[in-house]
């Protein structure tokens, strides 16, 4: 089965992401946000699931949560196999395989992302698309993502010493809200430049990002998250403050909060 037609791959190609309304059913929608609710409530670990906290005006709250998929079945069904993975492969033109997953809570007051790409933080692959999925409403009051249409074909953009796209030319280029409703898609590729503003609602802006690179390339997600955990472990050792970040660029624009501090 195909989940897009022919205008749908001219927006793509064009722009470096695609929005695909109503891709899960409110039944489905259901389930997410029951999903979304049970994993936010796991007790941070050291060696499964990652919790990374900020400070928000009603104190340390979720920030993201990542490497779940393993520890949880009906998020494992709905992102290894099914319409995402199959969306996914067709945007690849071959199969697709799970690289990373977070959710992004963004409670109210809950911070931005500085304009980046993916790639840089996306290391062992070449390219890889992300699908959003939409678990609330995404508002620029809430916090939605915003792109730069067309800027995916220029490669790395003014990569600073955060990882980021300097800000003197995100300052200058044309950037598109793309709000989305619980039960969207929201499909992008790690070259388009995107950003995303804090919350000043008063509702989460819950999200599930999904990123996923060519099986040819190799299955990589668990190098992902070792990676990852001895960087982060380096980063607490070496005084570089670096992990006081979320990812290994320092896109985020939150305050984040130590897991141990909570309590």
């Amino acid at each position: 089965m195909s989940y897009l037609n022919p205008e749908l791959h001219r927006d793509w190609k064009t722009n470096g992401y695609l929005k695909i309304p109503r891709f899960f059913s409110t039944e489905e929608v259901g389930y997410l946000h029951t999903w979304v609710s049970e994993i936010s409530c796991w007790e941070p670990t050291s060696d499964k699931w990652m919790h990374h906290y900020e400070s928000t005006p009603d104190g340390p709250r979720l920030s993201r949560s990542e490497n779940f998929v393993p520890y949880h079945t009906g998020m494992k069904a709905t992102v290894t196999r099914g319409k995402v993975l199959d969306v996914v492969s067709e945007l690849m033109t071959e199969p697709a395989v799970l690289y990373k997953e977070k959710i992004n809570y963004k409670y109210p007051g809950g911070g931005g992302y500085a304009a980046h790409q993916d790639a840089p933080a996306y290391e062992f692959v070449d390219y890889h698309i992300t699908c959003l999925i939409s678990v609330d409403s995404a508002t620029a009051k809430s916090g939605c993502l915003y792109f730069a249409p067309g800027r995916h074909q220029e490669g790395f953009i003014a990569l600073d010493e955060k990882g980021c796209v300097a800000p003197k030319t995100a300052s200058v280029m044309k950037w598109i809200a793309v709000p989305t409703a619980p039960g969207d898609i929201l499909l992008f590729g790690s070259y388009i430049p995107h950003k995303s503003p804090a919350n000043r609602s008063e509702q989460p802006r819950r999200i599930i990002y999904l990123t996923y690179n060519a099986v040819s390339q190799g299955d990589w997600r668990e190098k992902y998250y070792a990676d990852k955990r001895q960087a982060f472990s380096e980063y607490a050792e070496d005084g570089s403050n670096r992990d006081k970040q979320i990812s290994k660029i320092a896109h985020f624009q939150g305050e984040t909060v130590n897991h141990a501090n909570l309590h």
